[in-house]
């Protein structure tokens, strides 16, 4: 059994709310998101599969083929691969497309759900919002014989983990849901998310990290060369919007692995697919991130949009001074200072711009 693991860096921490200006002021330029988070309001299609189907006598509905050279890939999971936390619900699915499309090669997302950004095309995934590993398990082989995907982007998890006990039957049902596939489409190419990150959610990530271990292991029972491990878990804090969505840069993360773990199955001549824009190696980042999240008194939320710059920094590392990155942004702080005034000392604030990590 081979599998391919497709790793990334890891970056900082938190949030505190202070509006920014909405362009970068130094080195460079990324894609601006807006500020408000987009609602889970897609809907299932009218129509089932991705293309215009046919209606067989049993009333099953295939989907309609496609060019022998088109690859059909199926987006599987919940709400992360449906989409909460883009502005546009478009999760890593349509920069994902893009990619693979300047890499040469001709794709078809398919499934029953179709959410993203309206401008893009092929908007189609198999992603439900709030969906745990047994829910996508009852539902995945009537999808498989629809679709018949010839690769499968696997990234479940999440709502497993939200509790103890439902993270310590995770494993045992993944691997389950992962002999269901490989049984009903034995030839497709099947891509196993180690799951992304938390951003403030100590105990969830501690579940997280705990499950994502398991799953080479379990990839390896399988024995089969077609199913791969792709390491998503660095998209994690800044790059969350909530506790648990990415952001729209930590979804350009998640495209930038799965295209990298595609590469390593669907590149085949000696020449390197691009690797323009790399995110992980971006040095501005526009990312938006939800304030006073926990419910209580008083509660309300609302998000923190502004550009992120990944500084050169001195830390003691090991009891020696080591130059090391880290993204900060600009925020405009109150700071109190003490001055004379008719023979007596007062206290007077003013407002600064500082970087901050947080």
């Amino acid at each position: 059994m081979s599998a391919a693991v497709v790793s990334a860096v890891l970056v900082t921490t938190a949030l505190v709310m202070v509006p920014d200006r909405p362009e970068p002021t130094e080195r460079g330029s990324a894609t601006a998101v807006a500020a408000e988070l987009a609602a889970g309001t897609g809907a299932e299609h009218a129509g089932g599969p991705t293309s215009a189907g046919e209606t067989g006598a049993d009333g099953t509905q295939t989907a309609t083929a496609m060019p022998a050279s088109t690859l059909r890939v199926m987006p599987l999971g919940d709400s992360i691969t449906y989409g909460v936390g883009s502005q546009t619900t478009s999760s890593y699915r349509v920069e994902l497309r893009r990619r693979l499309a300047t890499a040469g090669m001709s794709v078809d997302f398919v499934g029953s759900r179709r959410t993203g950004d309206p401008a893009a095309a092929d908007l189609d995934h198999e992603g439900h919002s709030g969906w745990t590993i047994a829910r996508i398990s009852a539902g995945v082989g009537a999808w498989l014989r629809t679709y018949r995907p010839d690769a499968i982007l696997l990234h479940v998890g999440t709502n497993d983990l939200r509790s103890r006990s439902g993270a310590a039957r995770a494993p045992a049902r993944l691997k389950h849901l992962l002999h269901q596939i490989v049984s009903e489409r034995p030839e497709a190419h099947l891509f196993v998310a180690q799951i992304t990150g938390t951003r403030r959610y100590p105990a969830q990530q501690k579940r997280t990290e705990a499950f994502n271990a398991q799953i080479p292991a379990i990839v390896a029972s399988l024995g089969s060369s077609r199913v791969h491990v792709v390491d998503q878990s660095s998209v994690r804090n800044l790059d969350i919007r909530d506790a648990l969505h990415p952001n729209d840069f930590g979804y350009r993360k998640m495209a930038w692995n799965w295209y990298r773990a595609m590469e390593t199955v669907y590149r085949t001549t000696g020449t390197a697919w691009p690797a323009t824009a790399n995110p992980y190696a971006a040095q501005t980042a526009y990312r938006c991130l939800l304030v006073d999240a926990d419910p209580g008194p008083g509660y309300h939320a609302g998000f923190d949009c502004r550009w992120w710059f990944r500084h050169k920094v001195t830390r003691v590392v090991d009891g020696q001074p080591k130059q090391v990155y880290r993204w900060e942004t600009k925020r405009l702080l109150t700071k109190k200072y003490r001055v004379l005034s008719g023979g007596r000392a007062v206290t007077r604030t003013r407002r600064v711009y500082t970087w901050s990590p947080v």
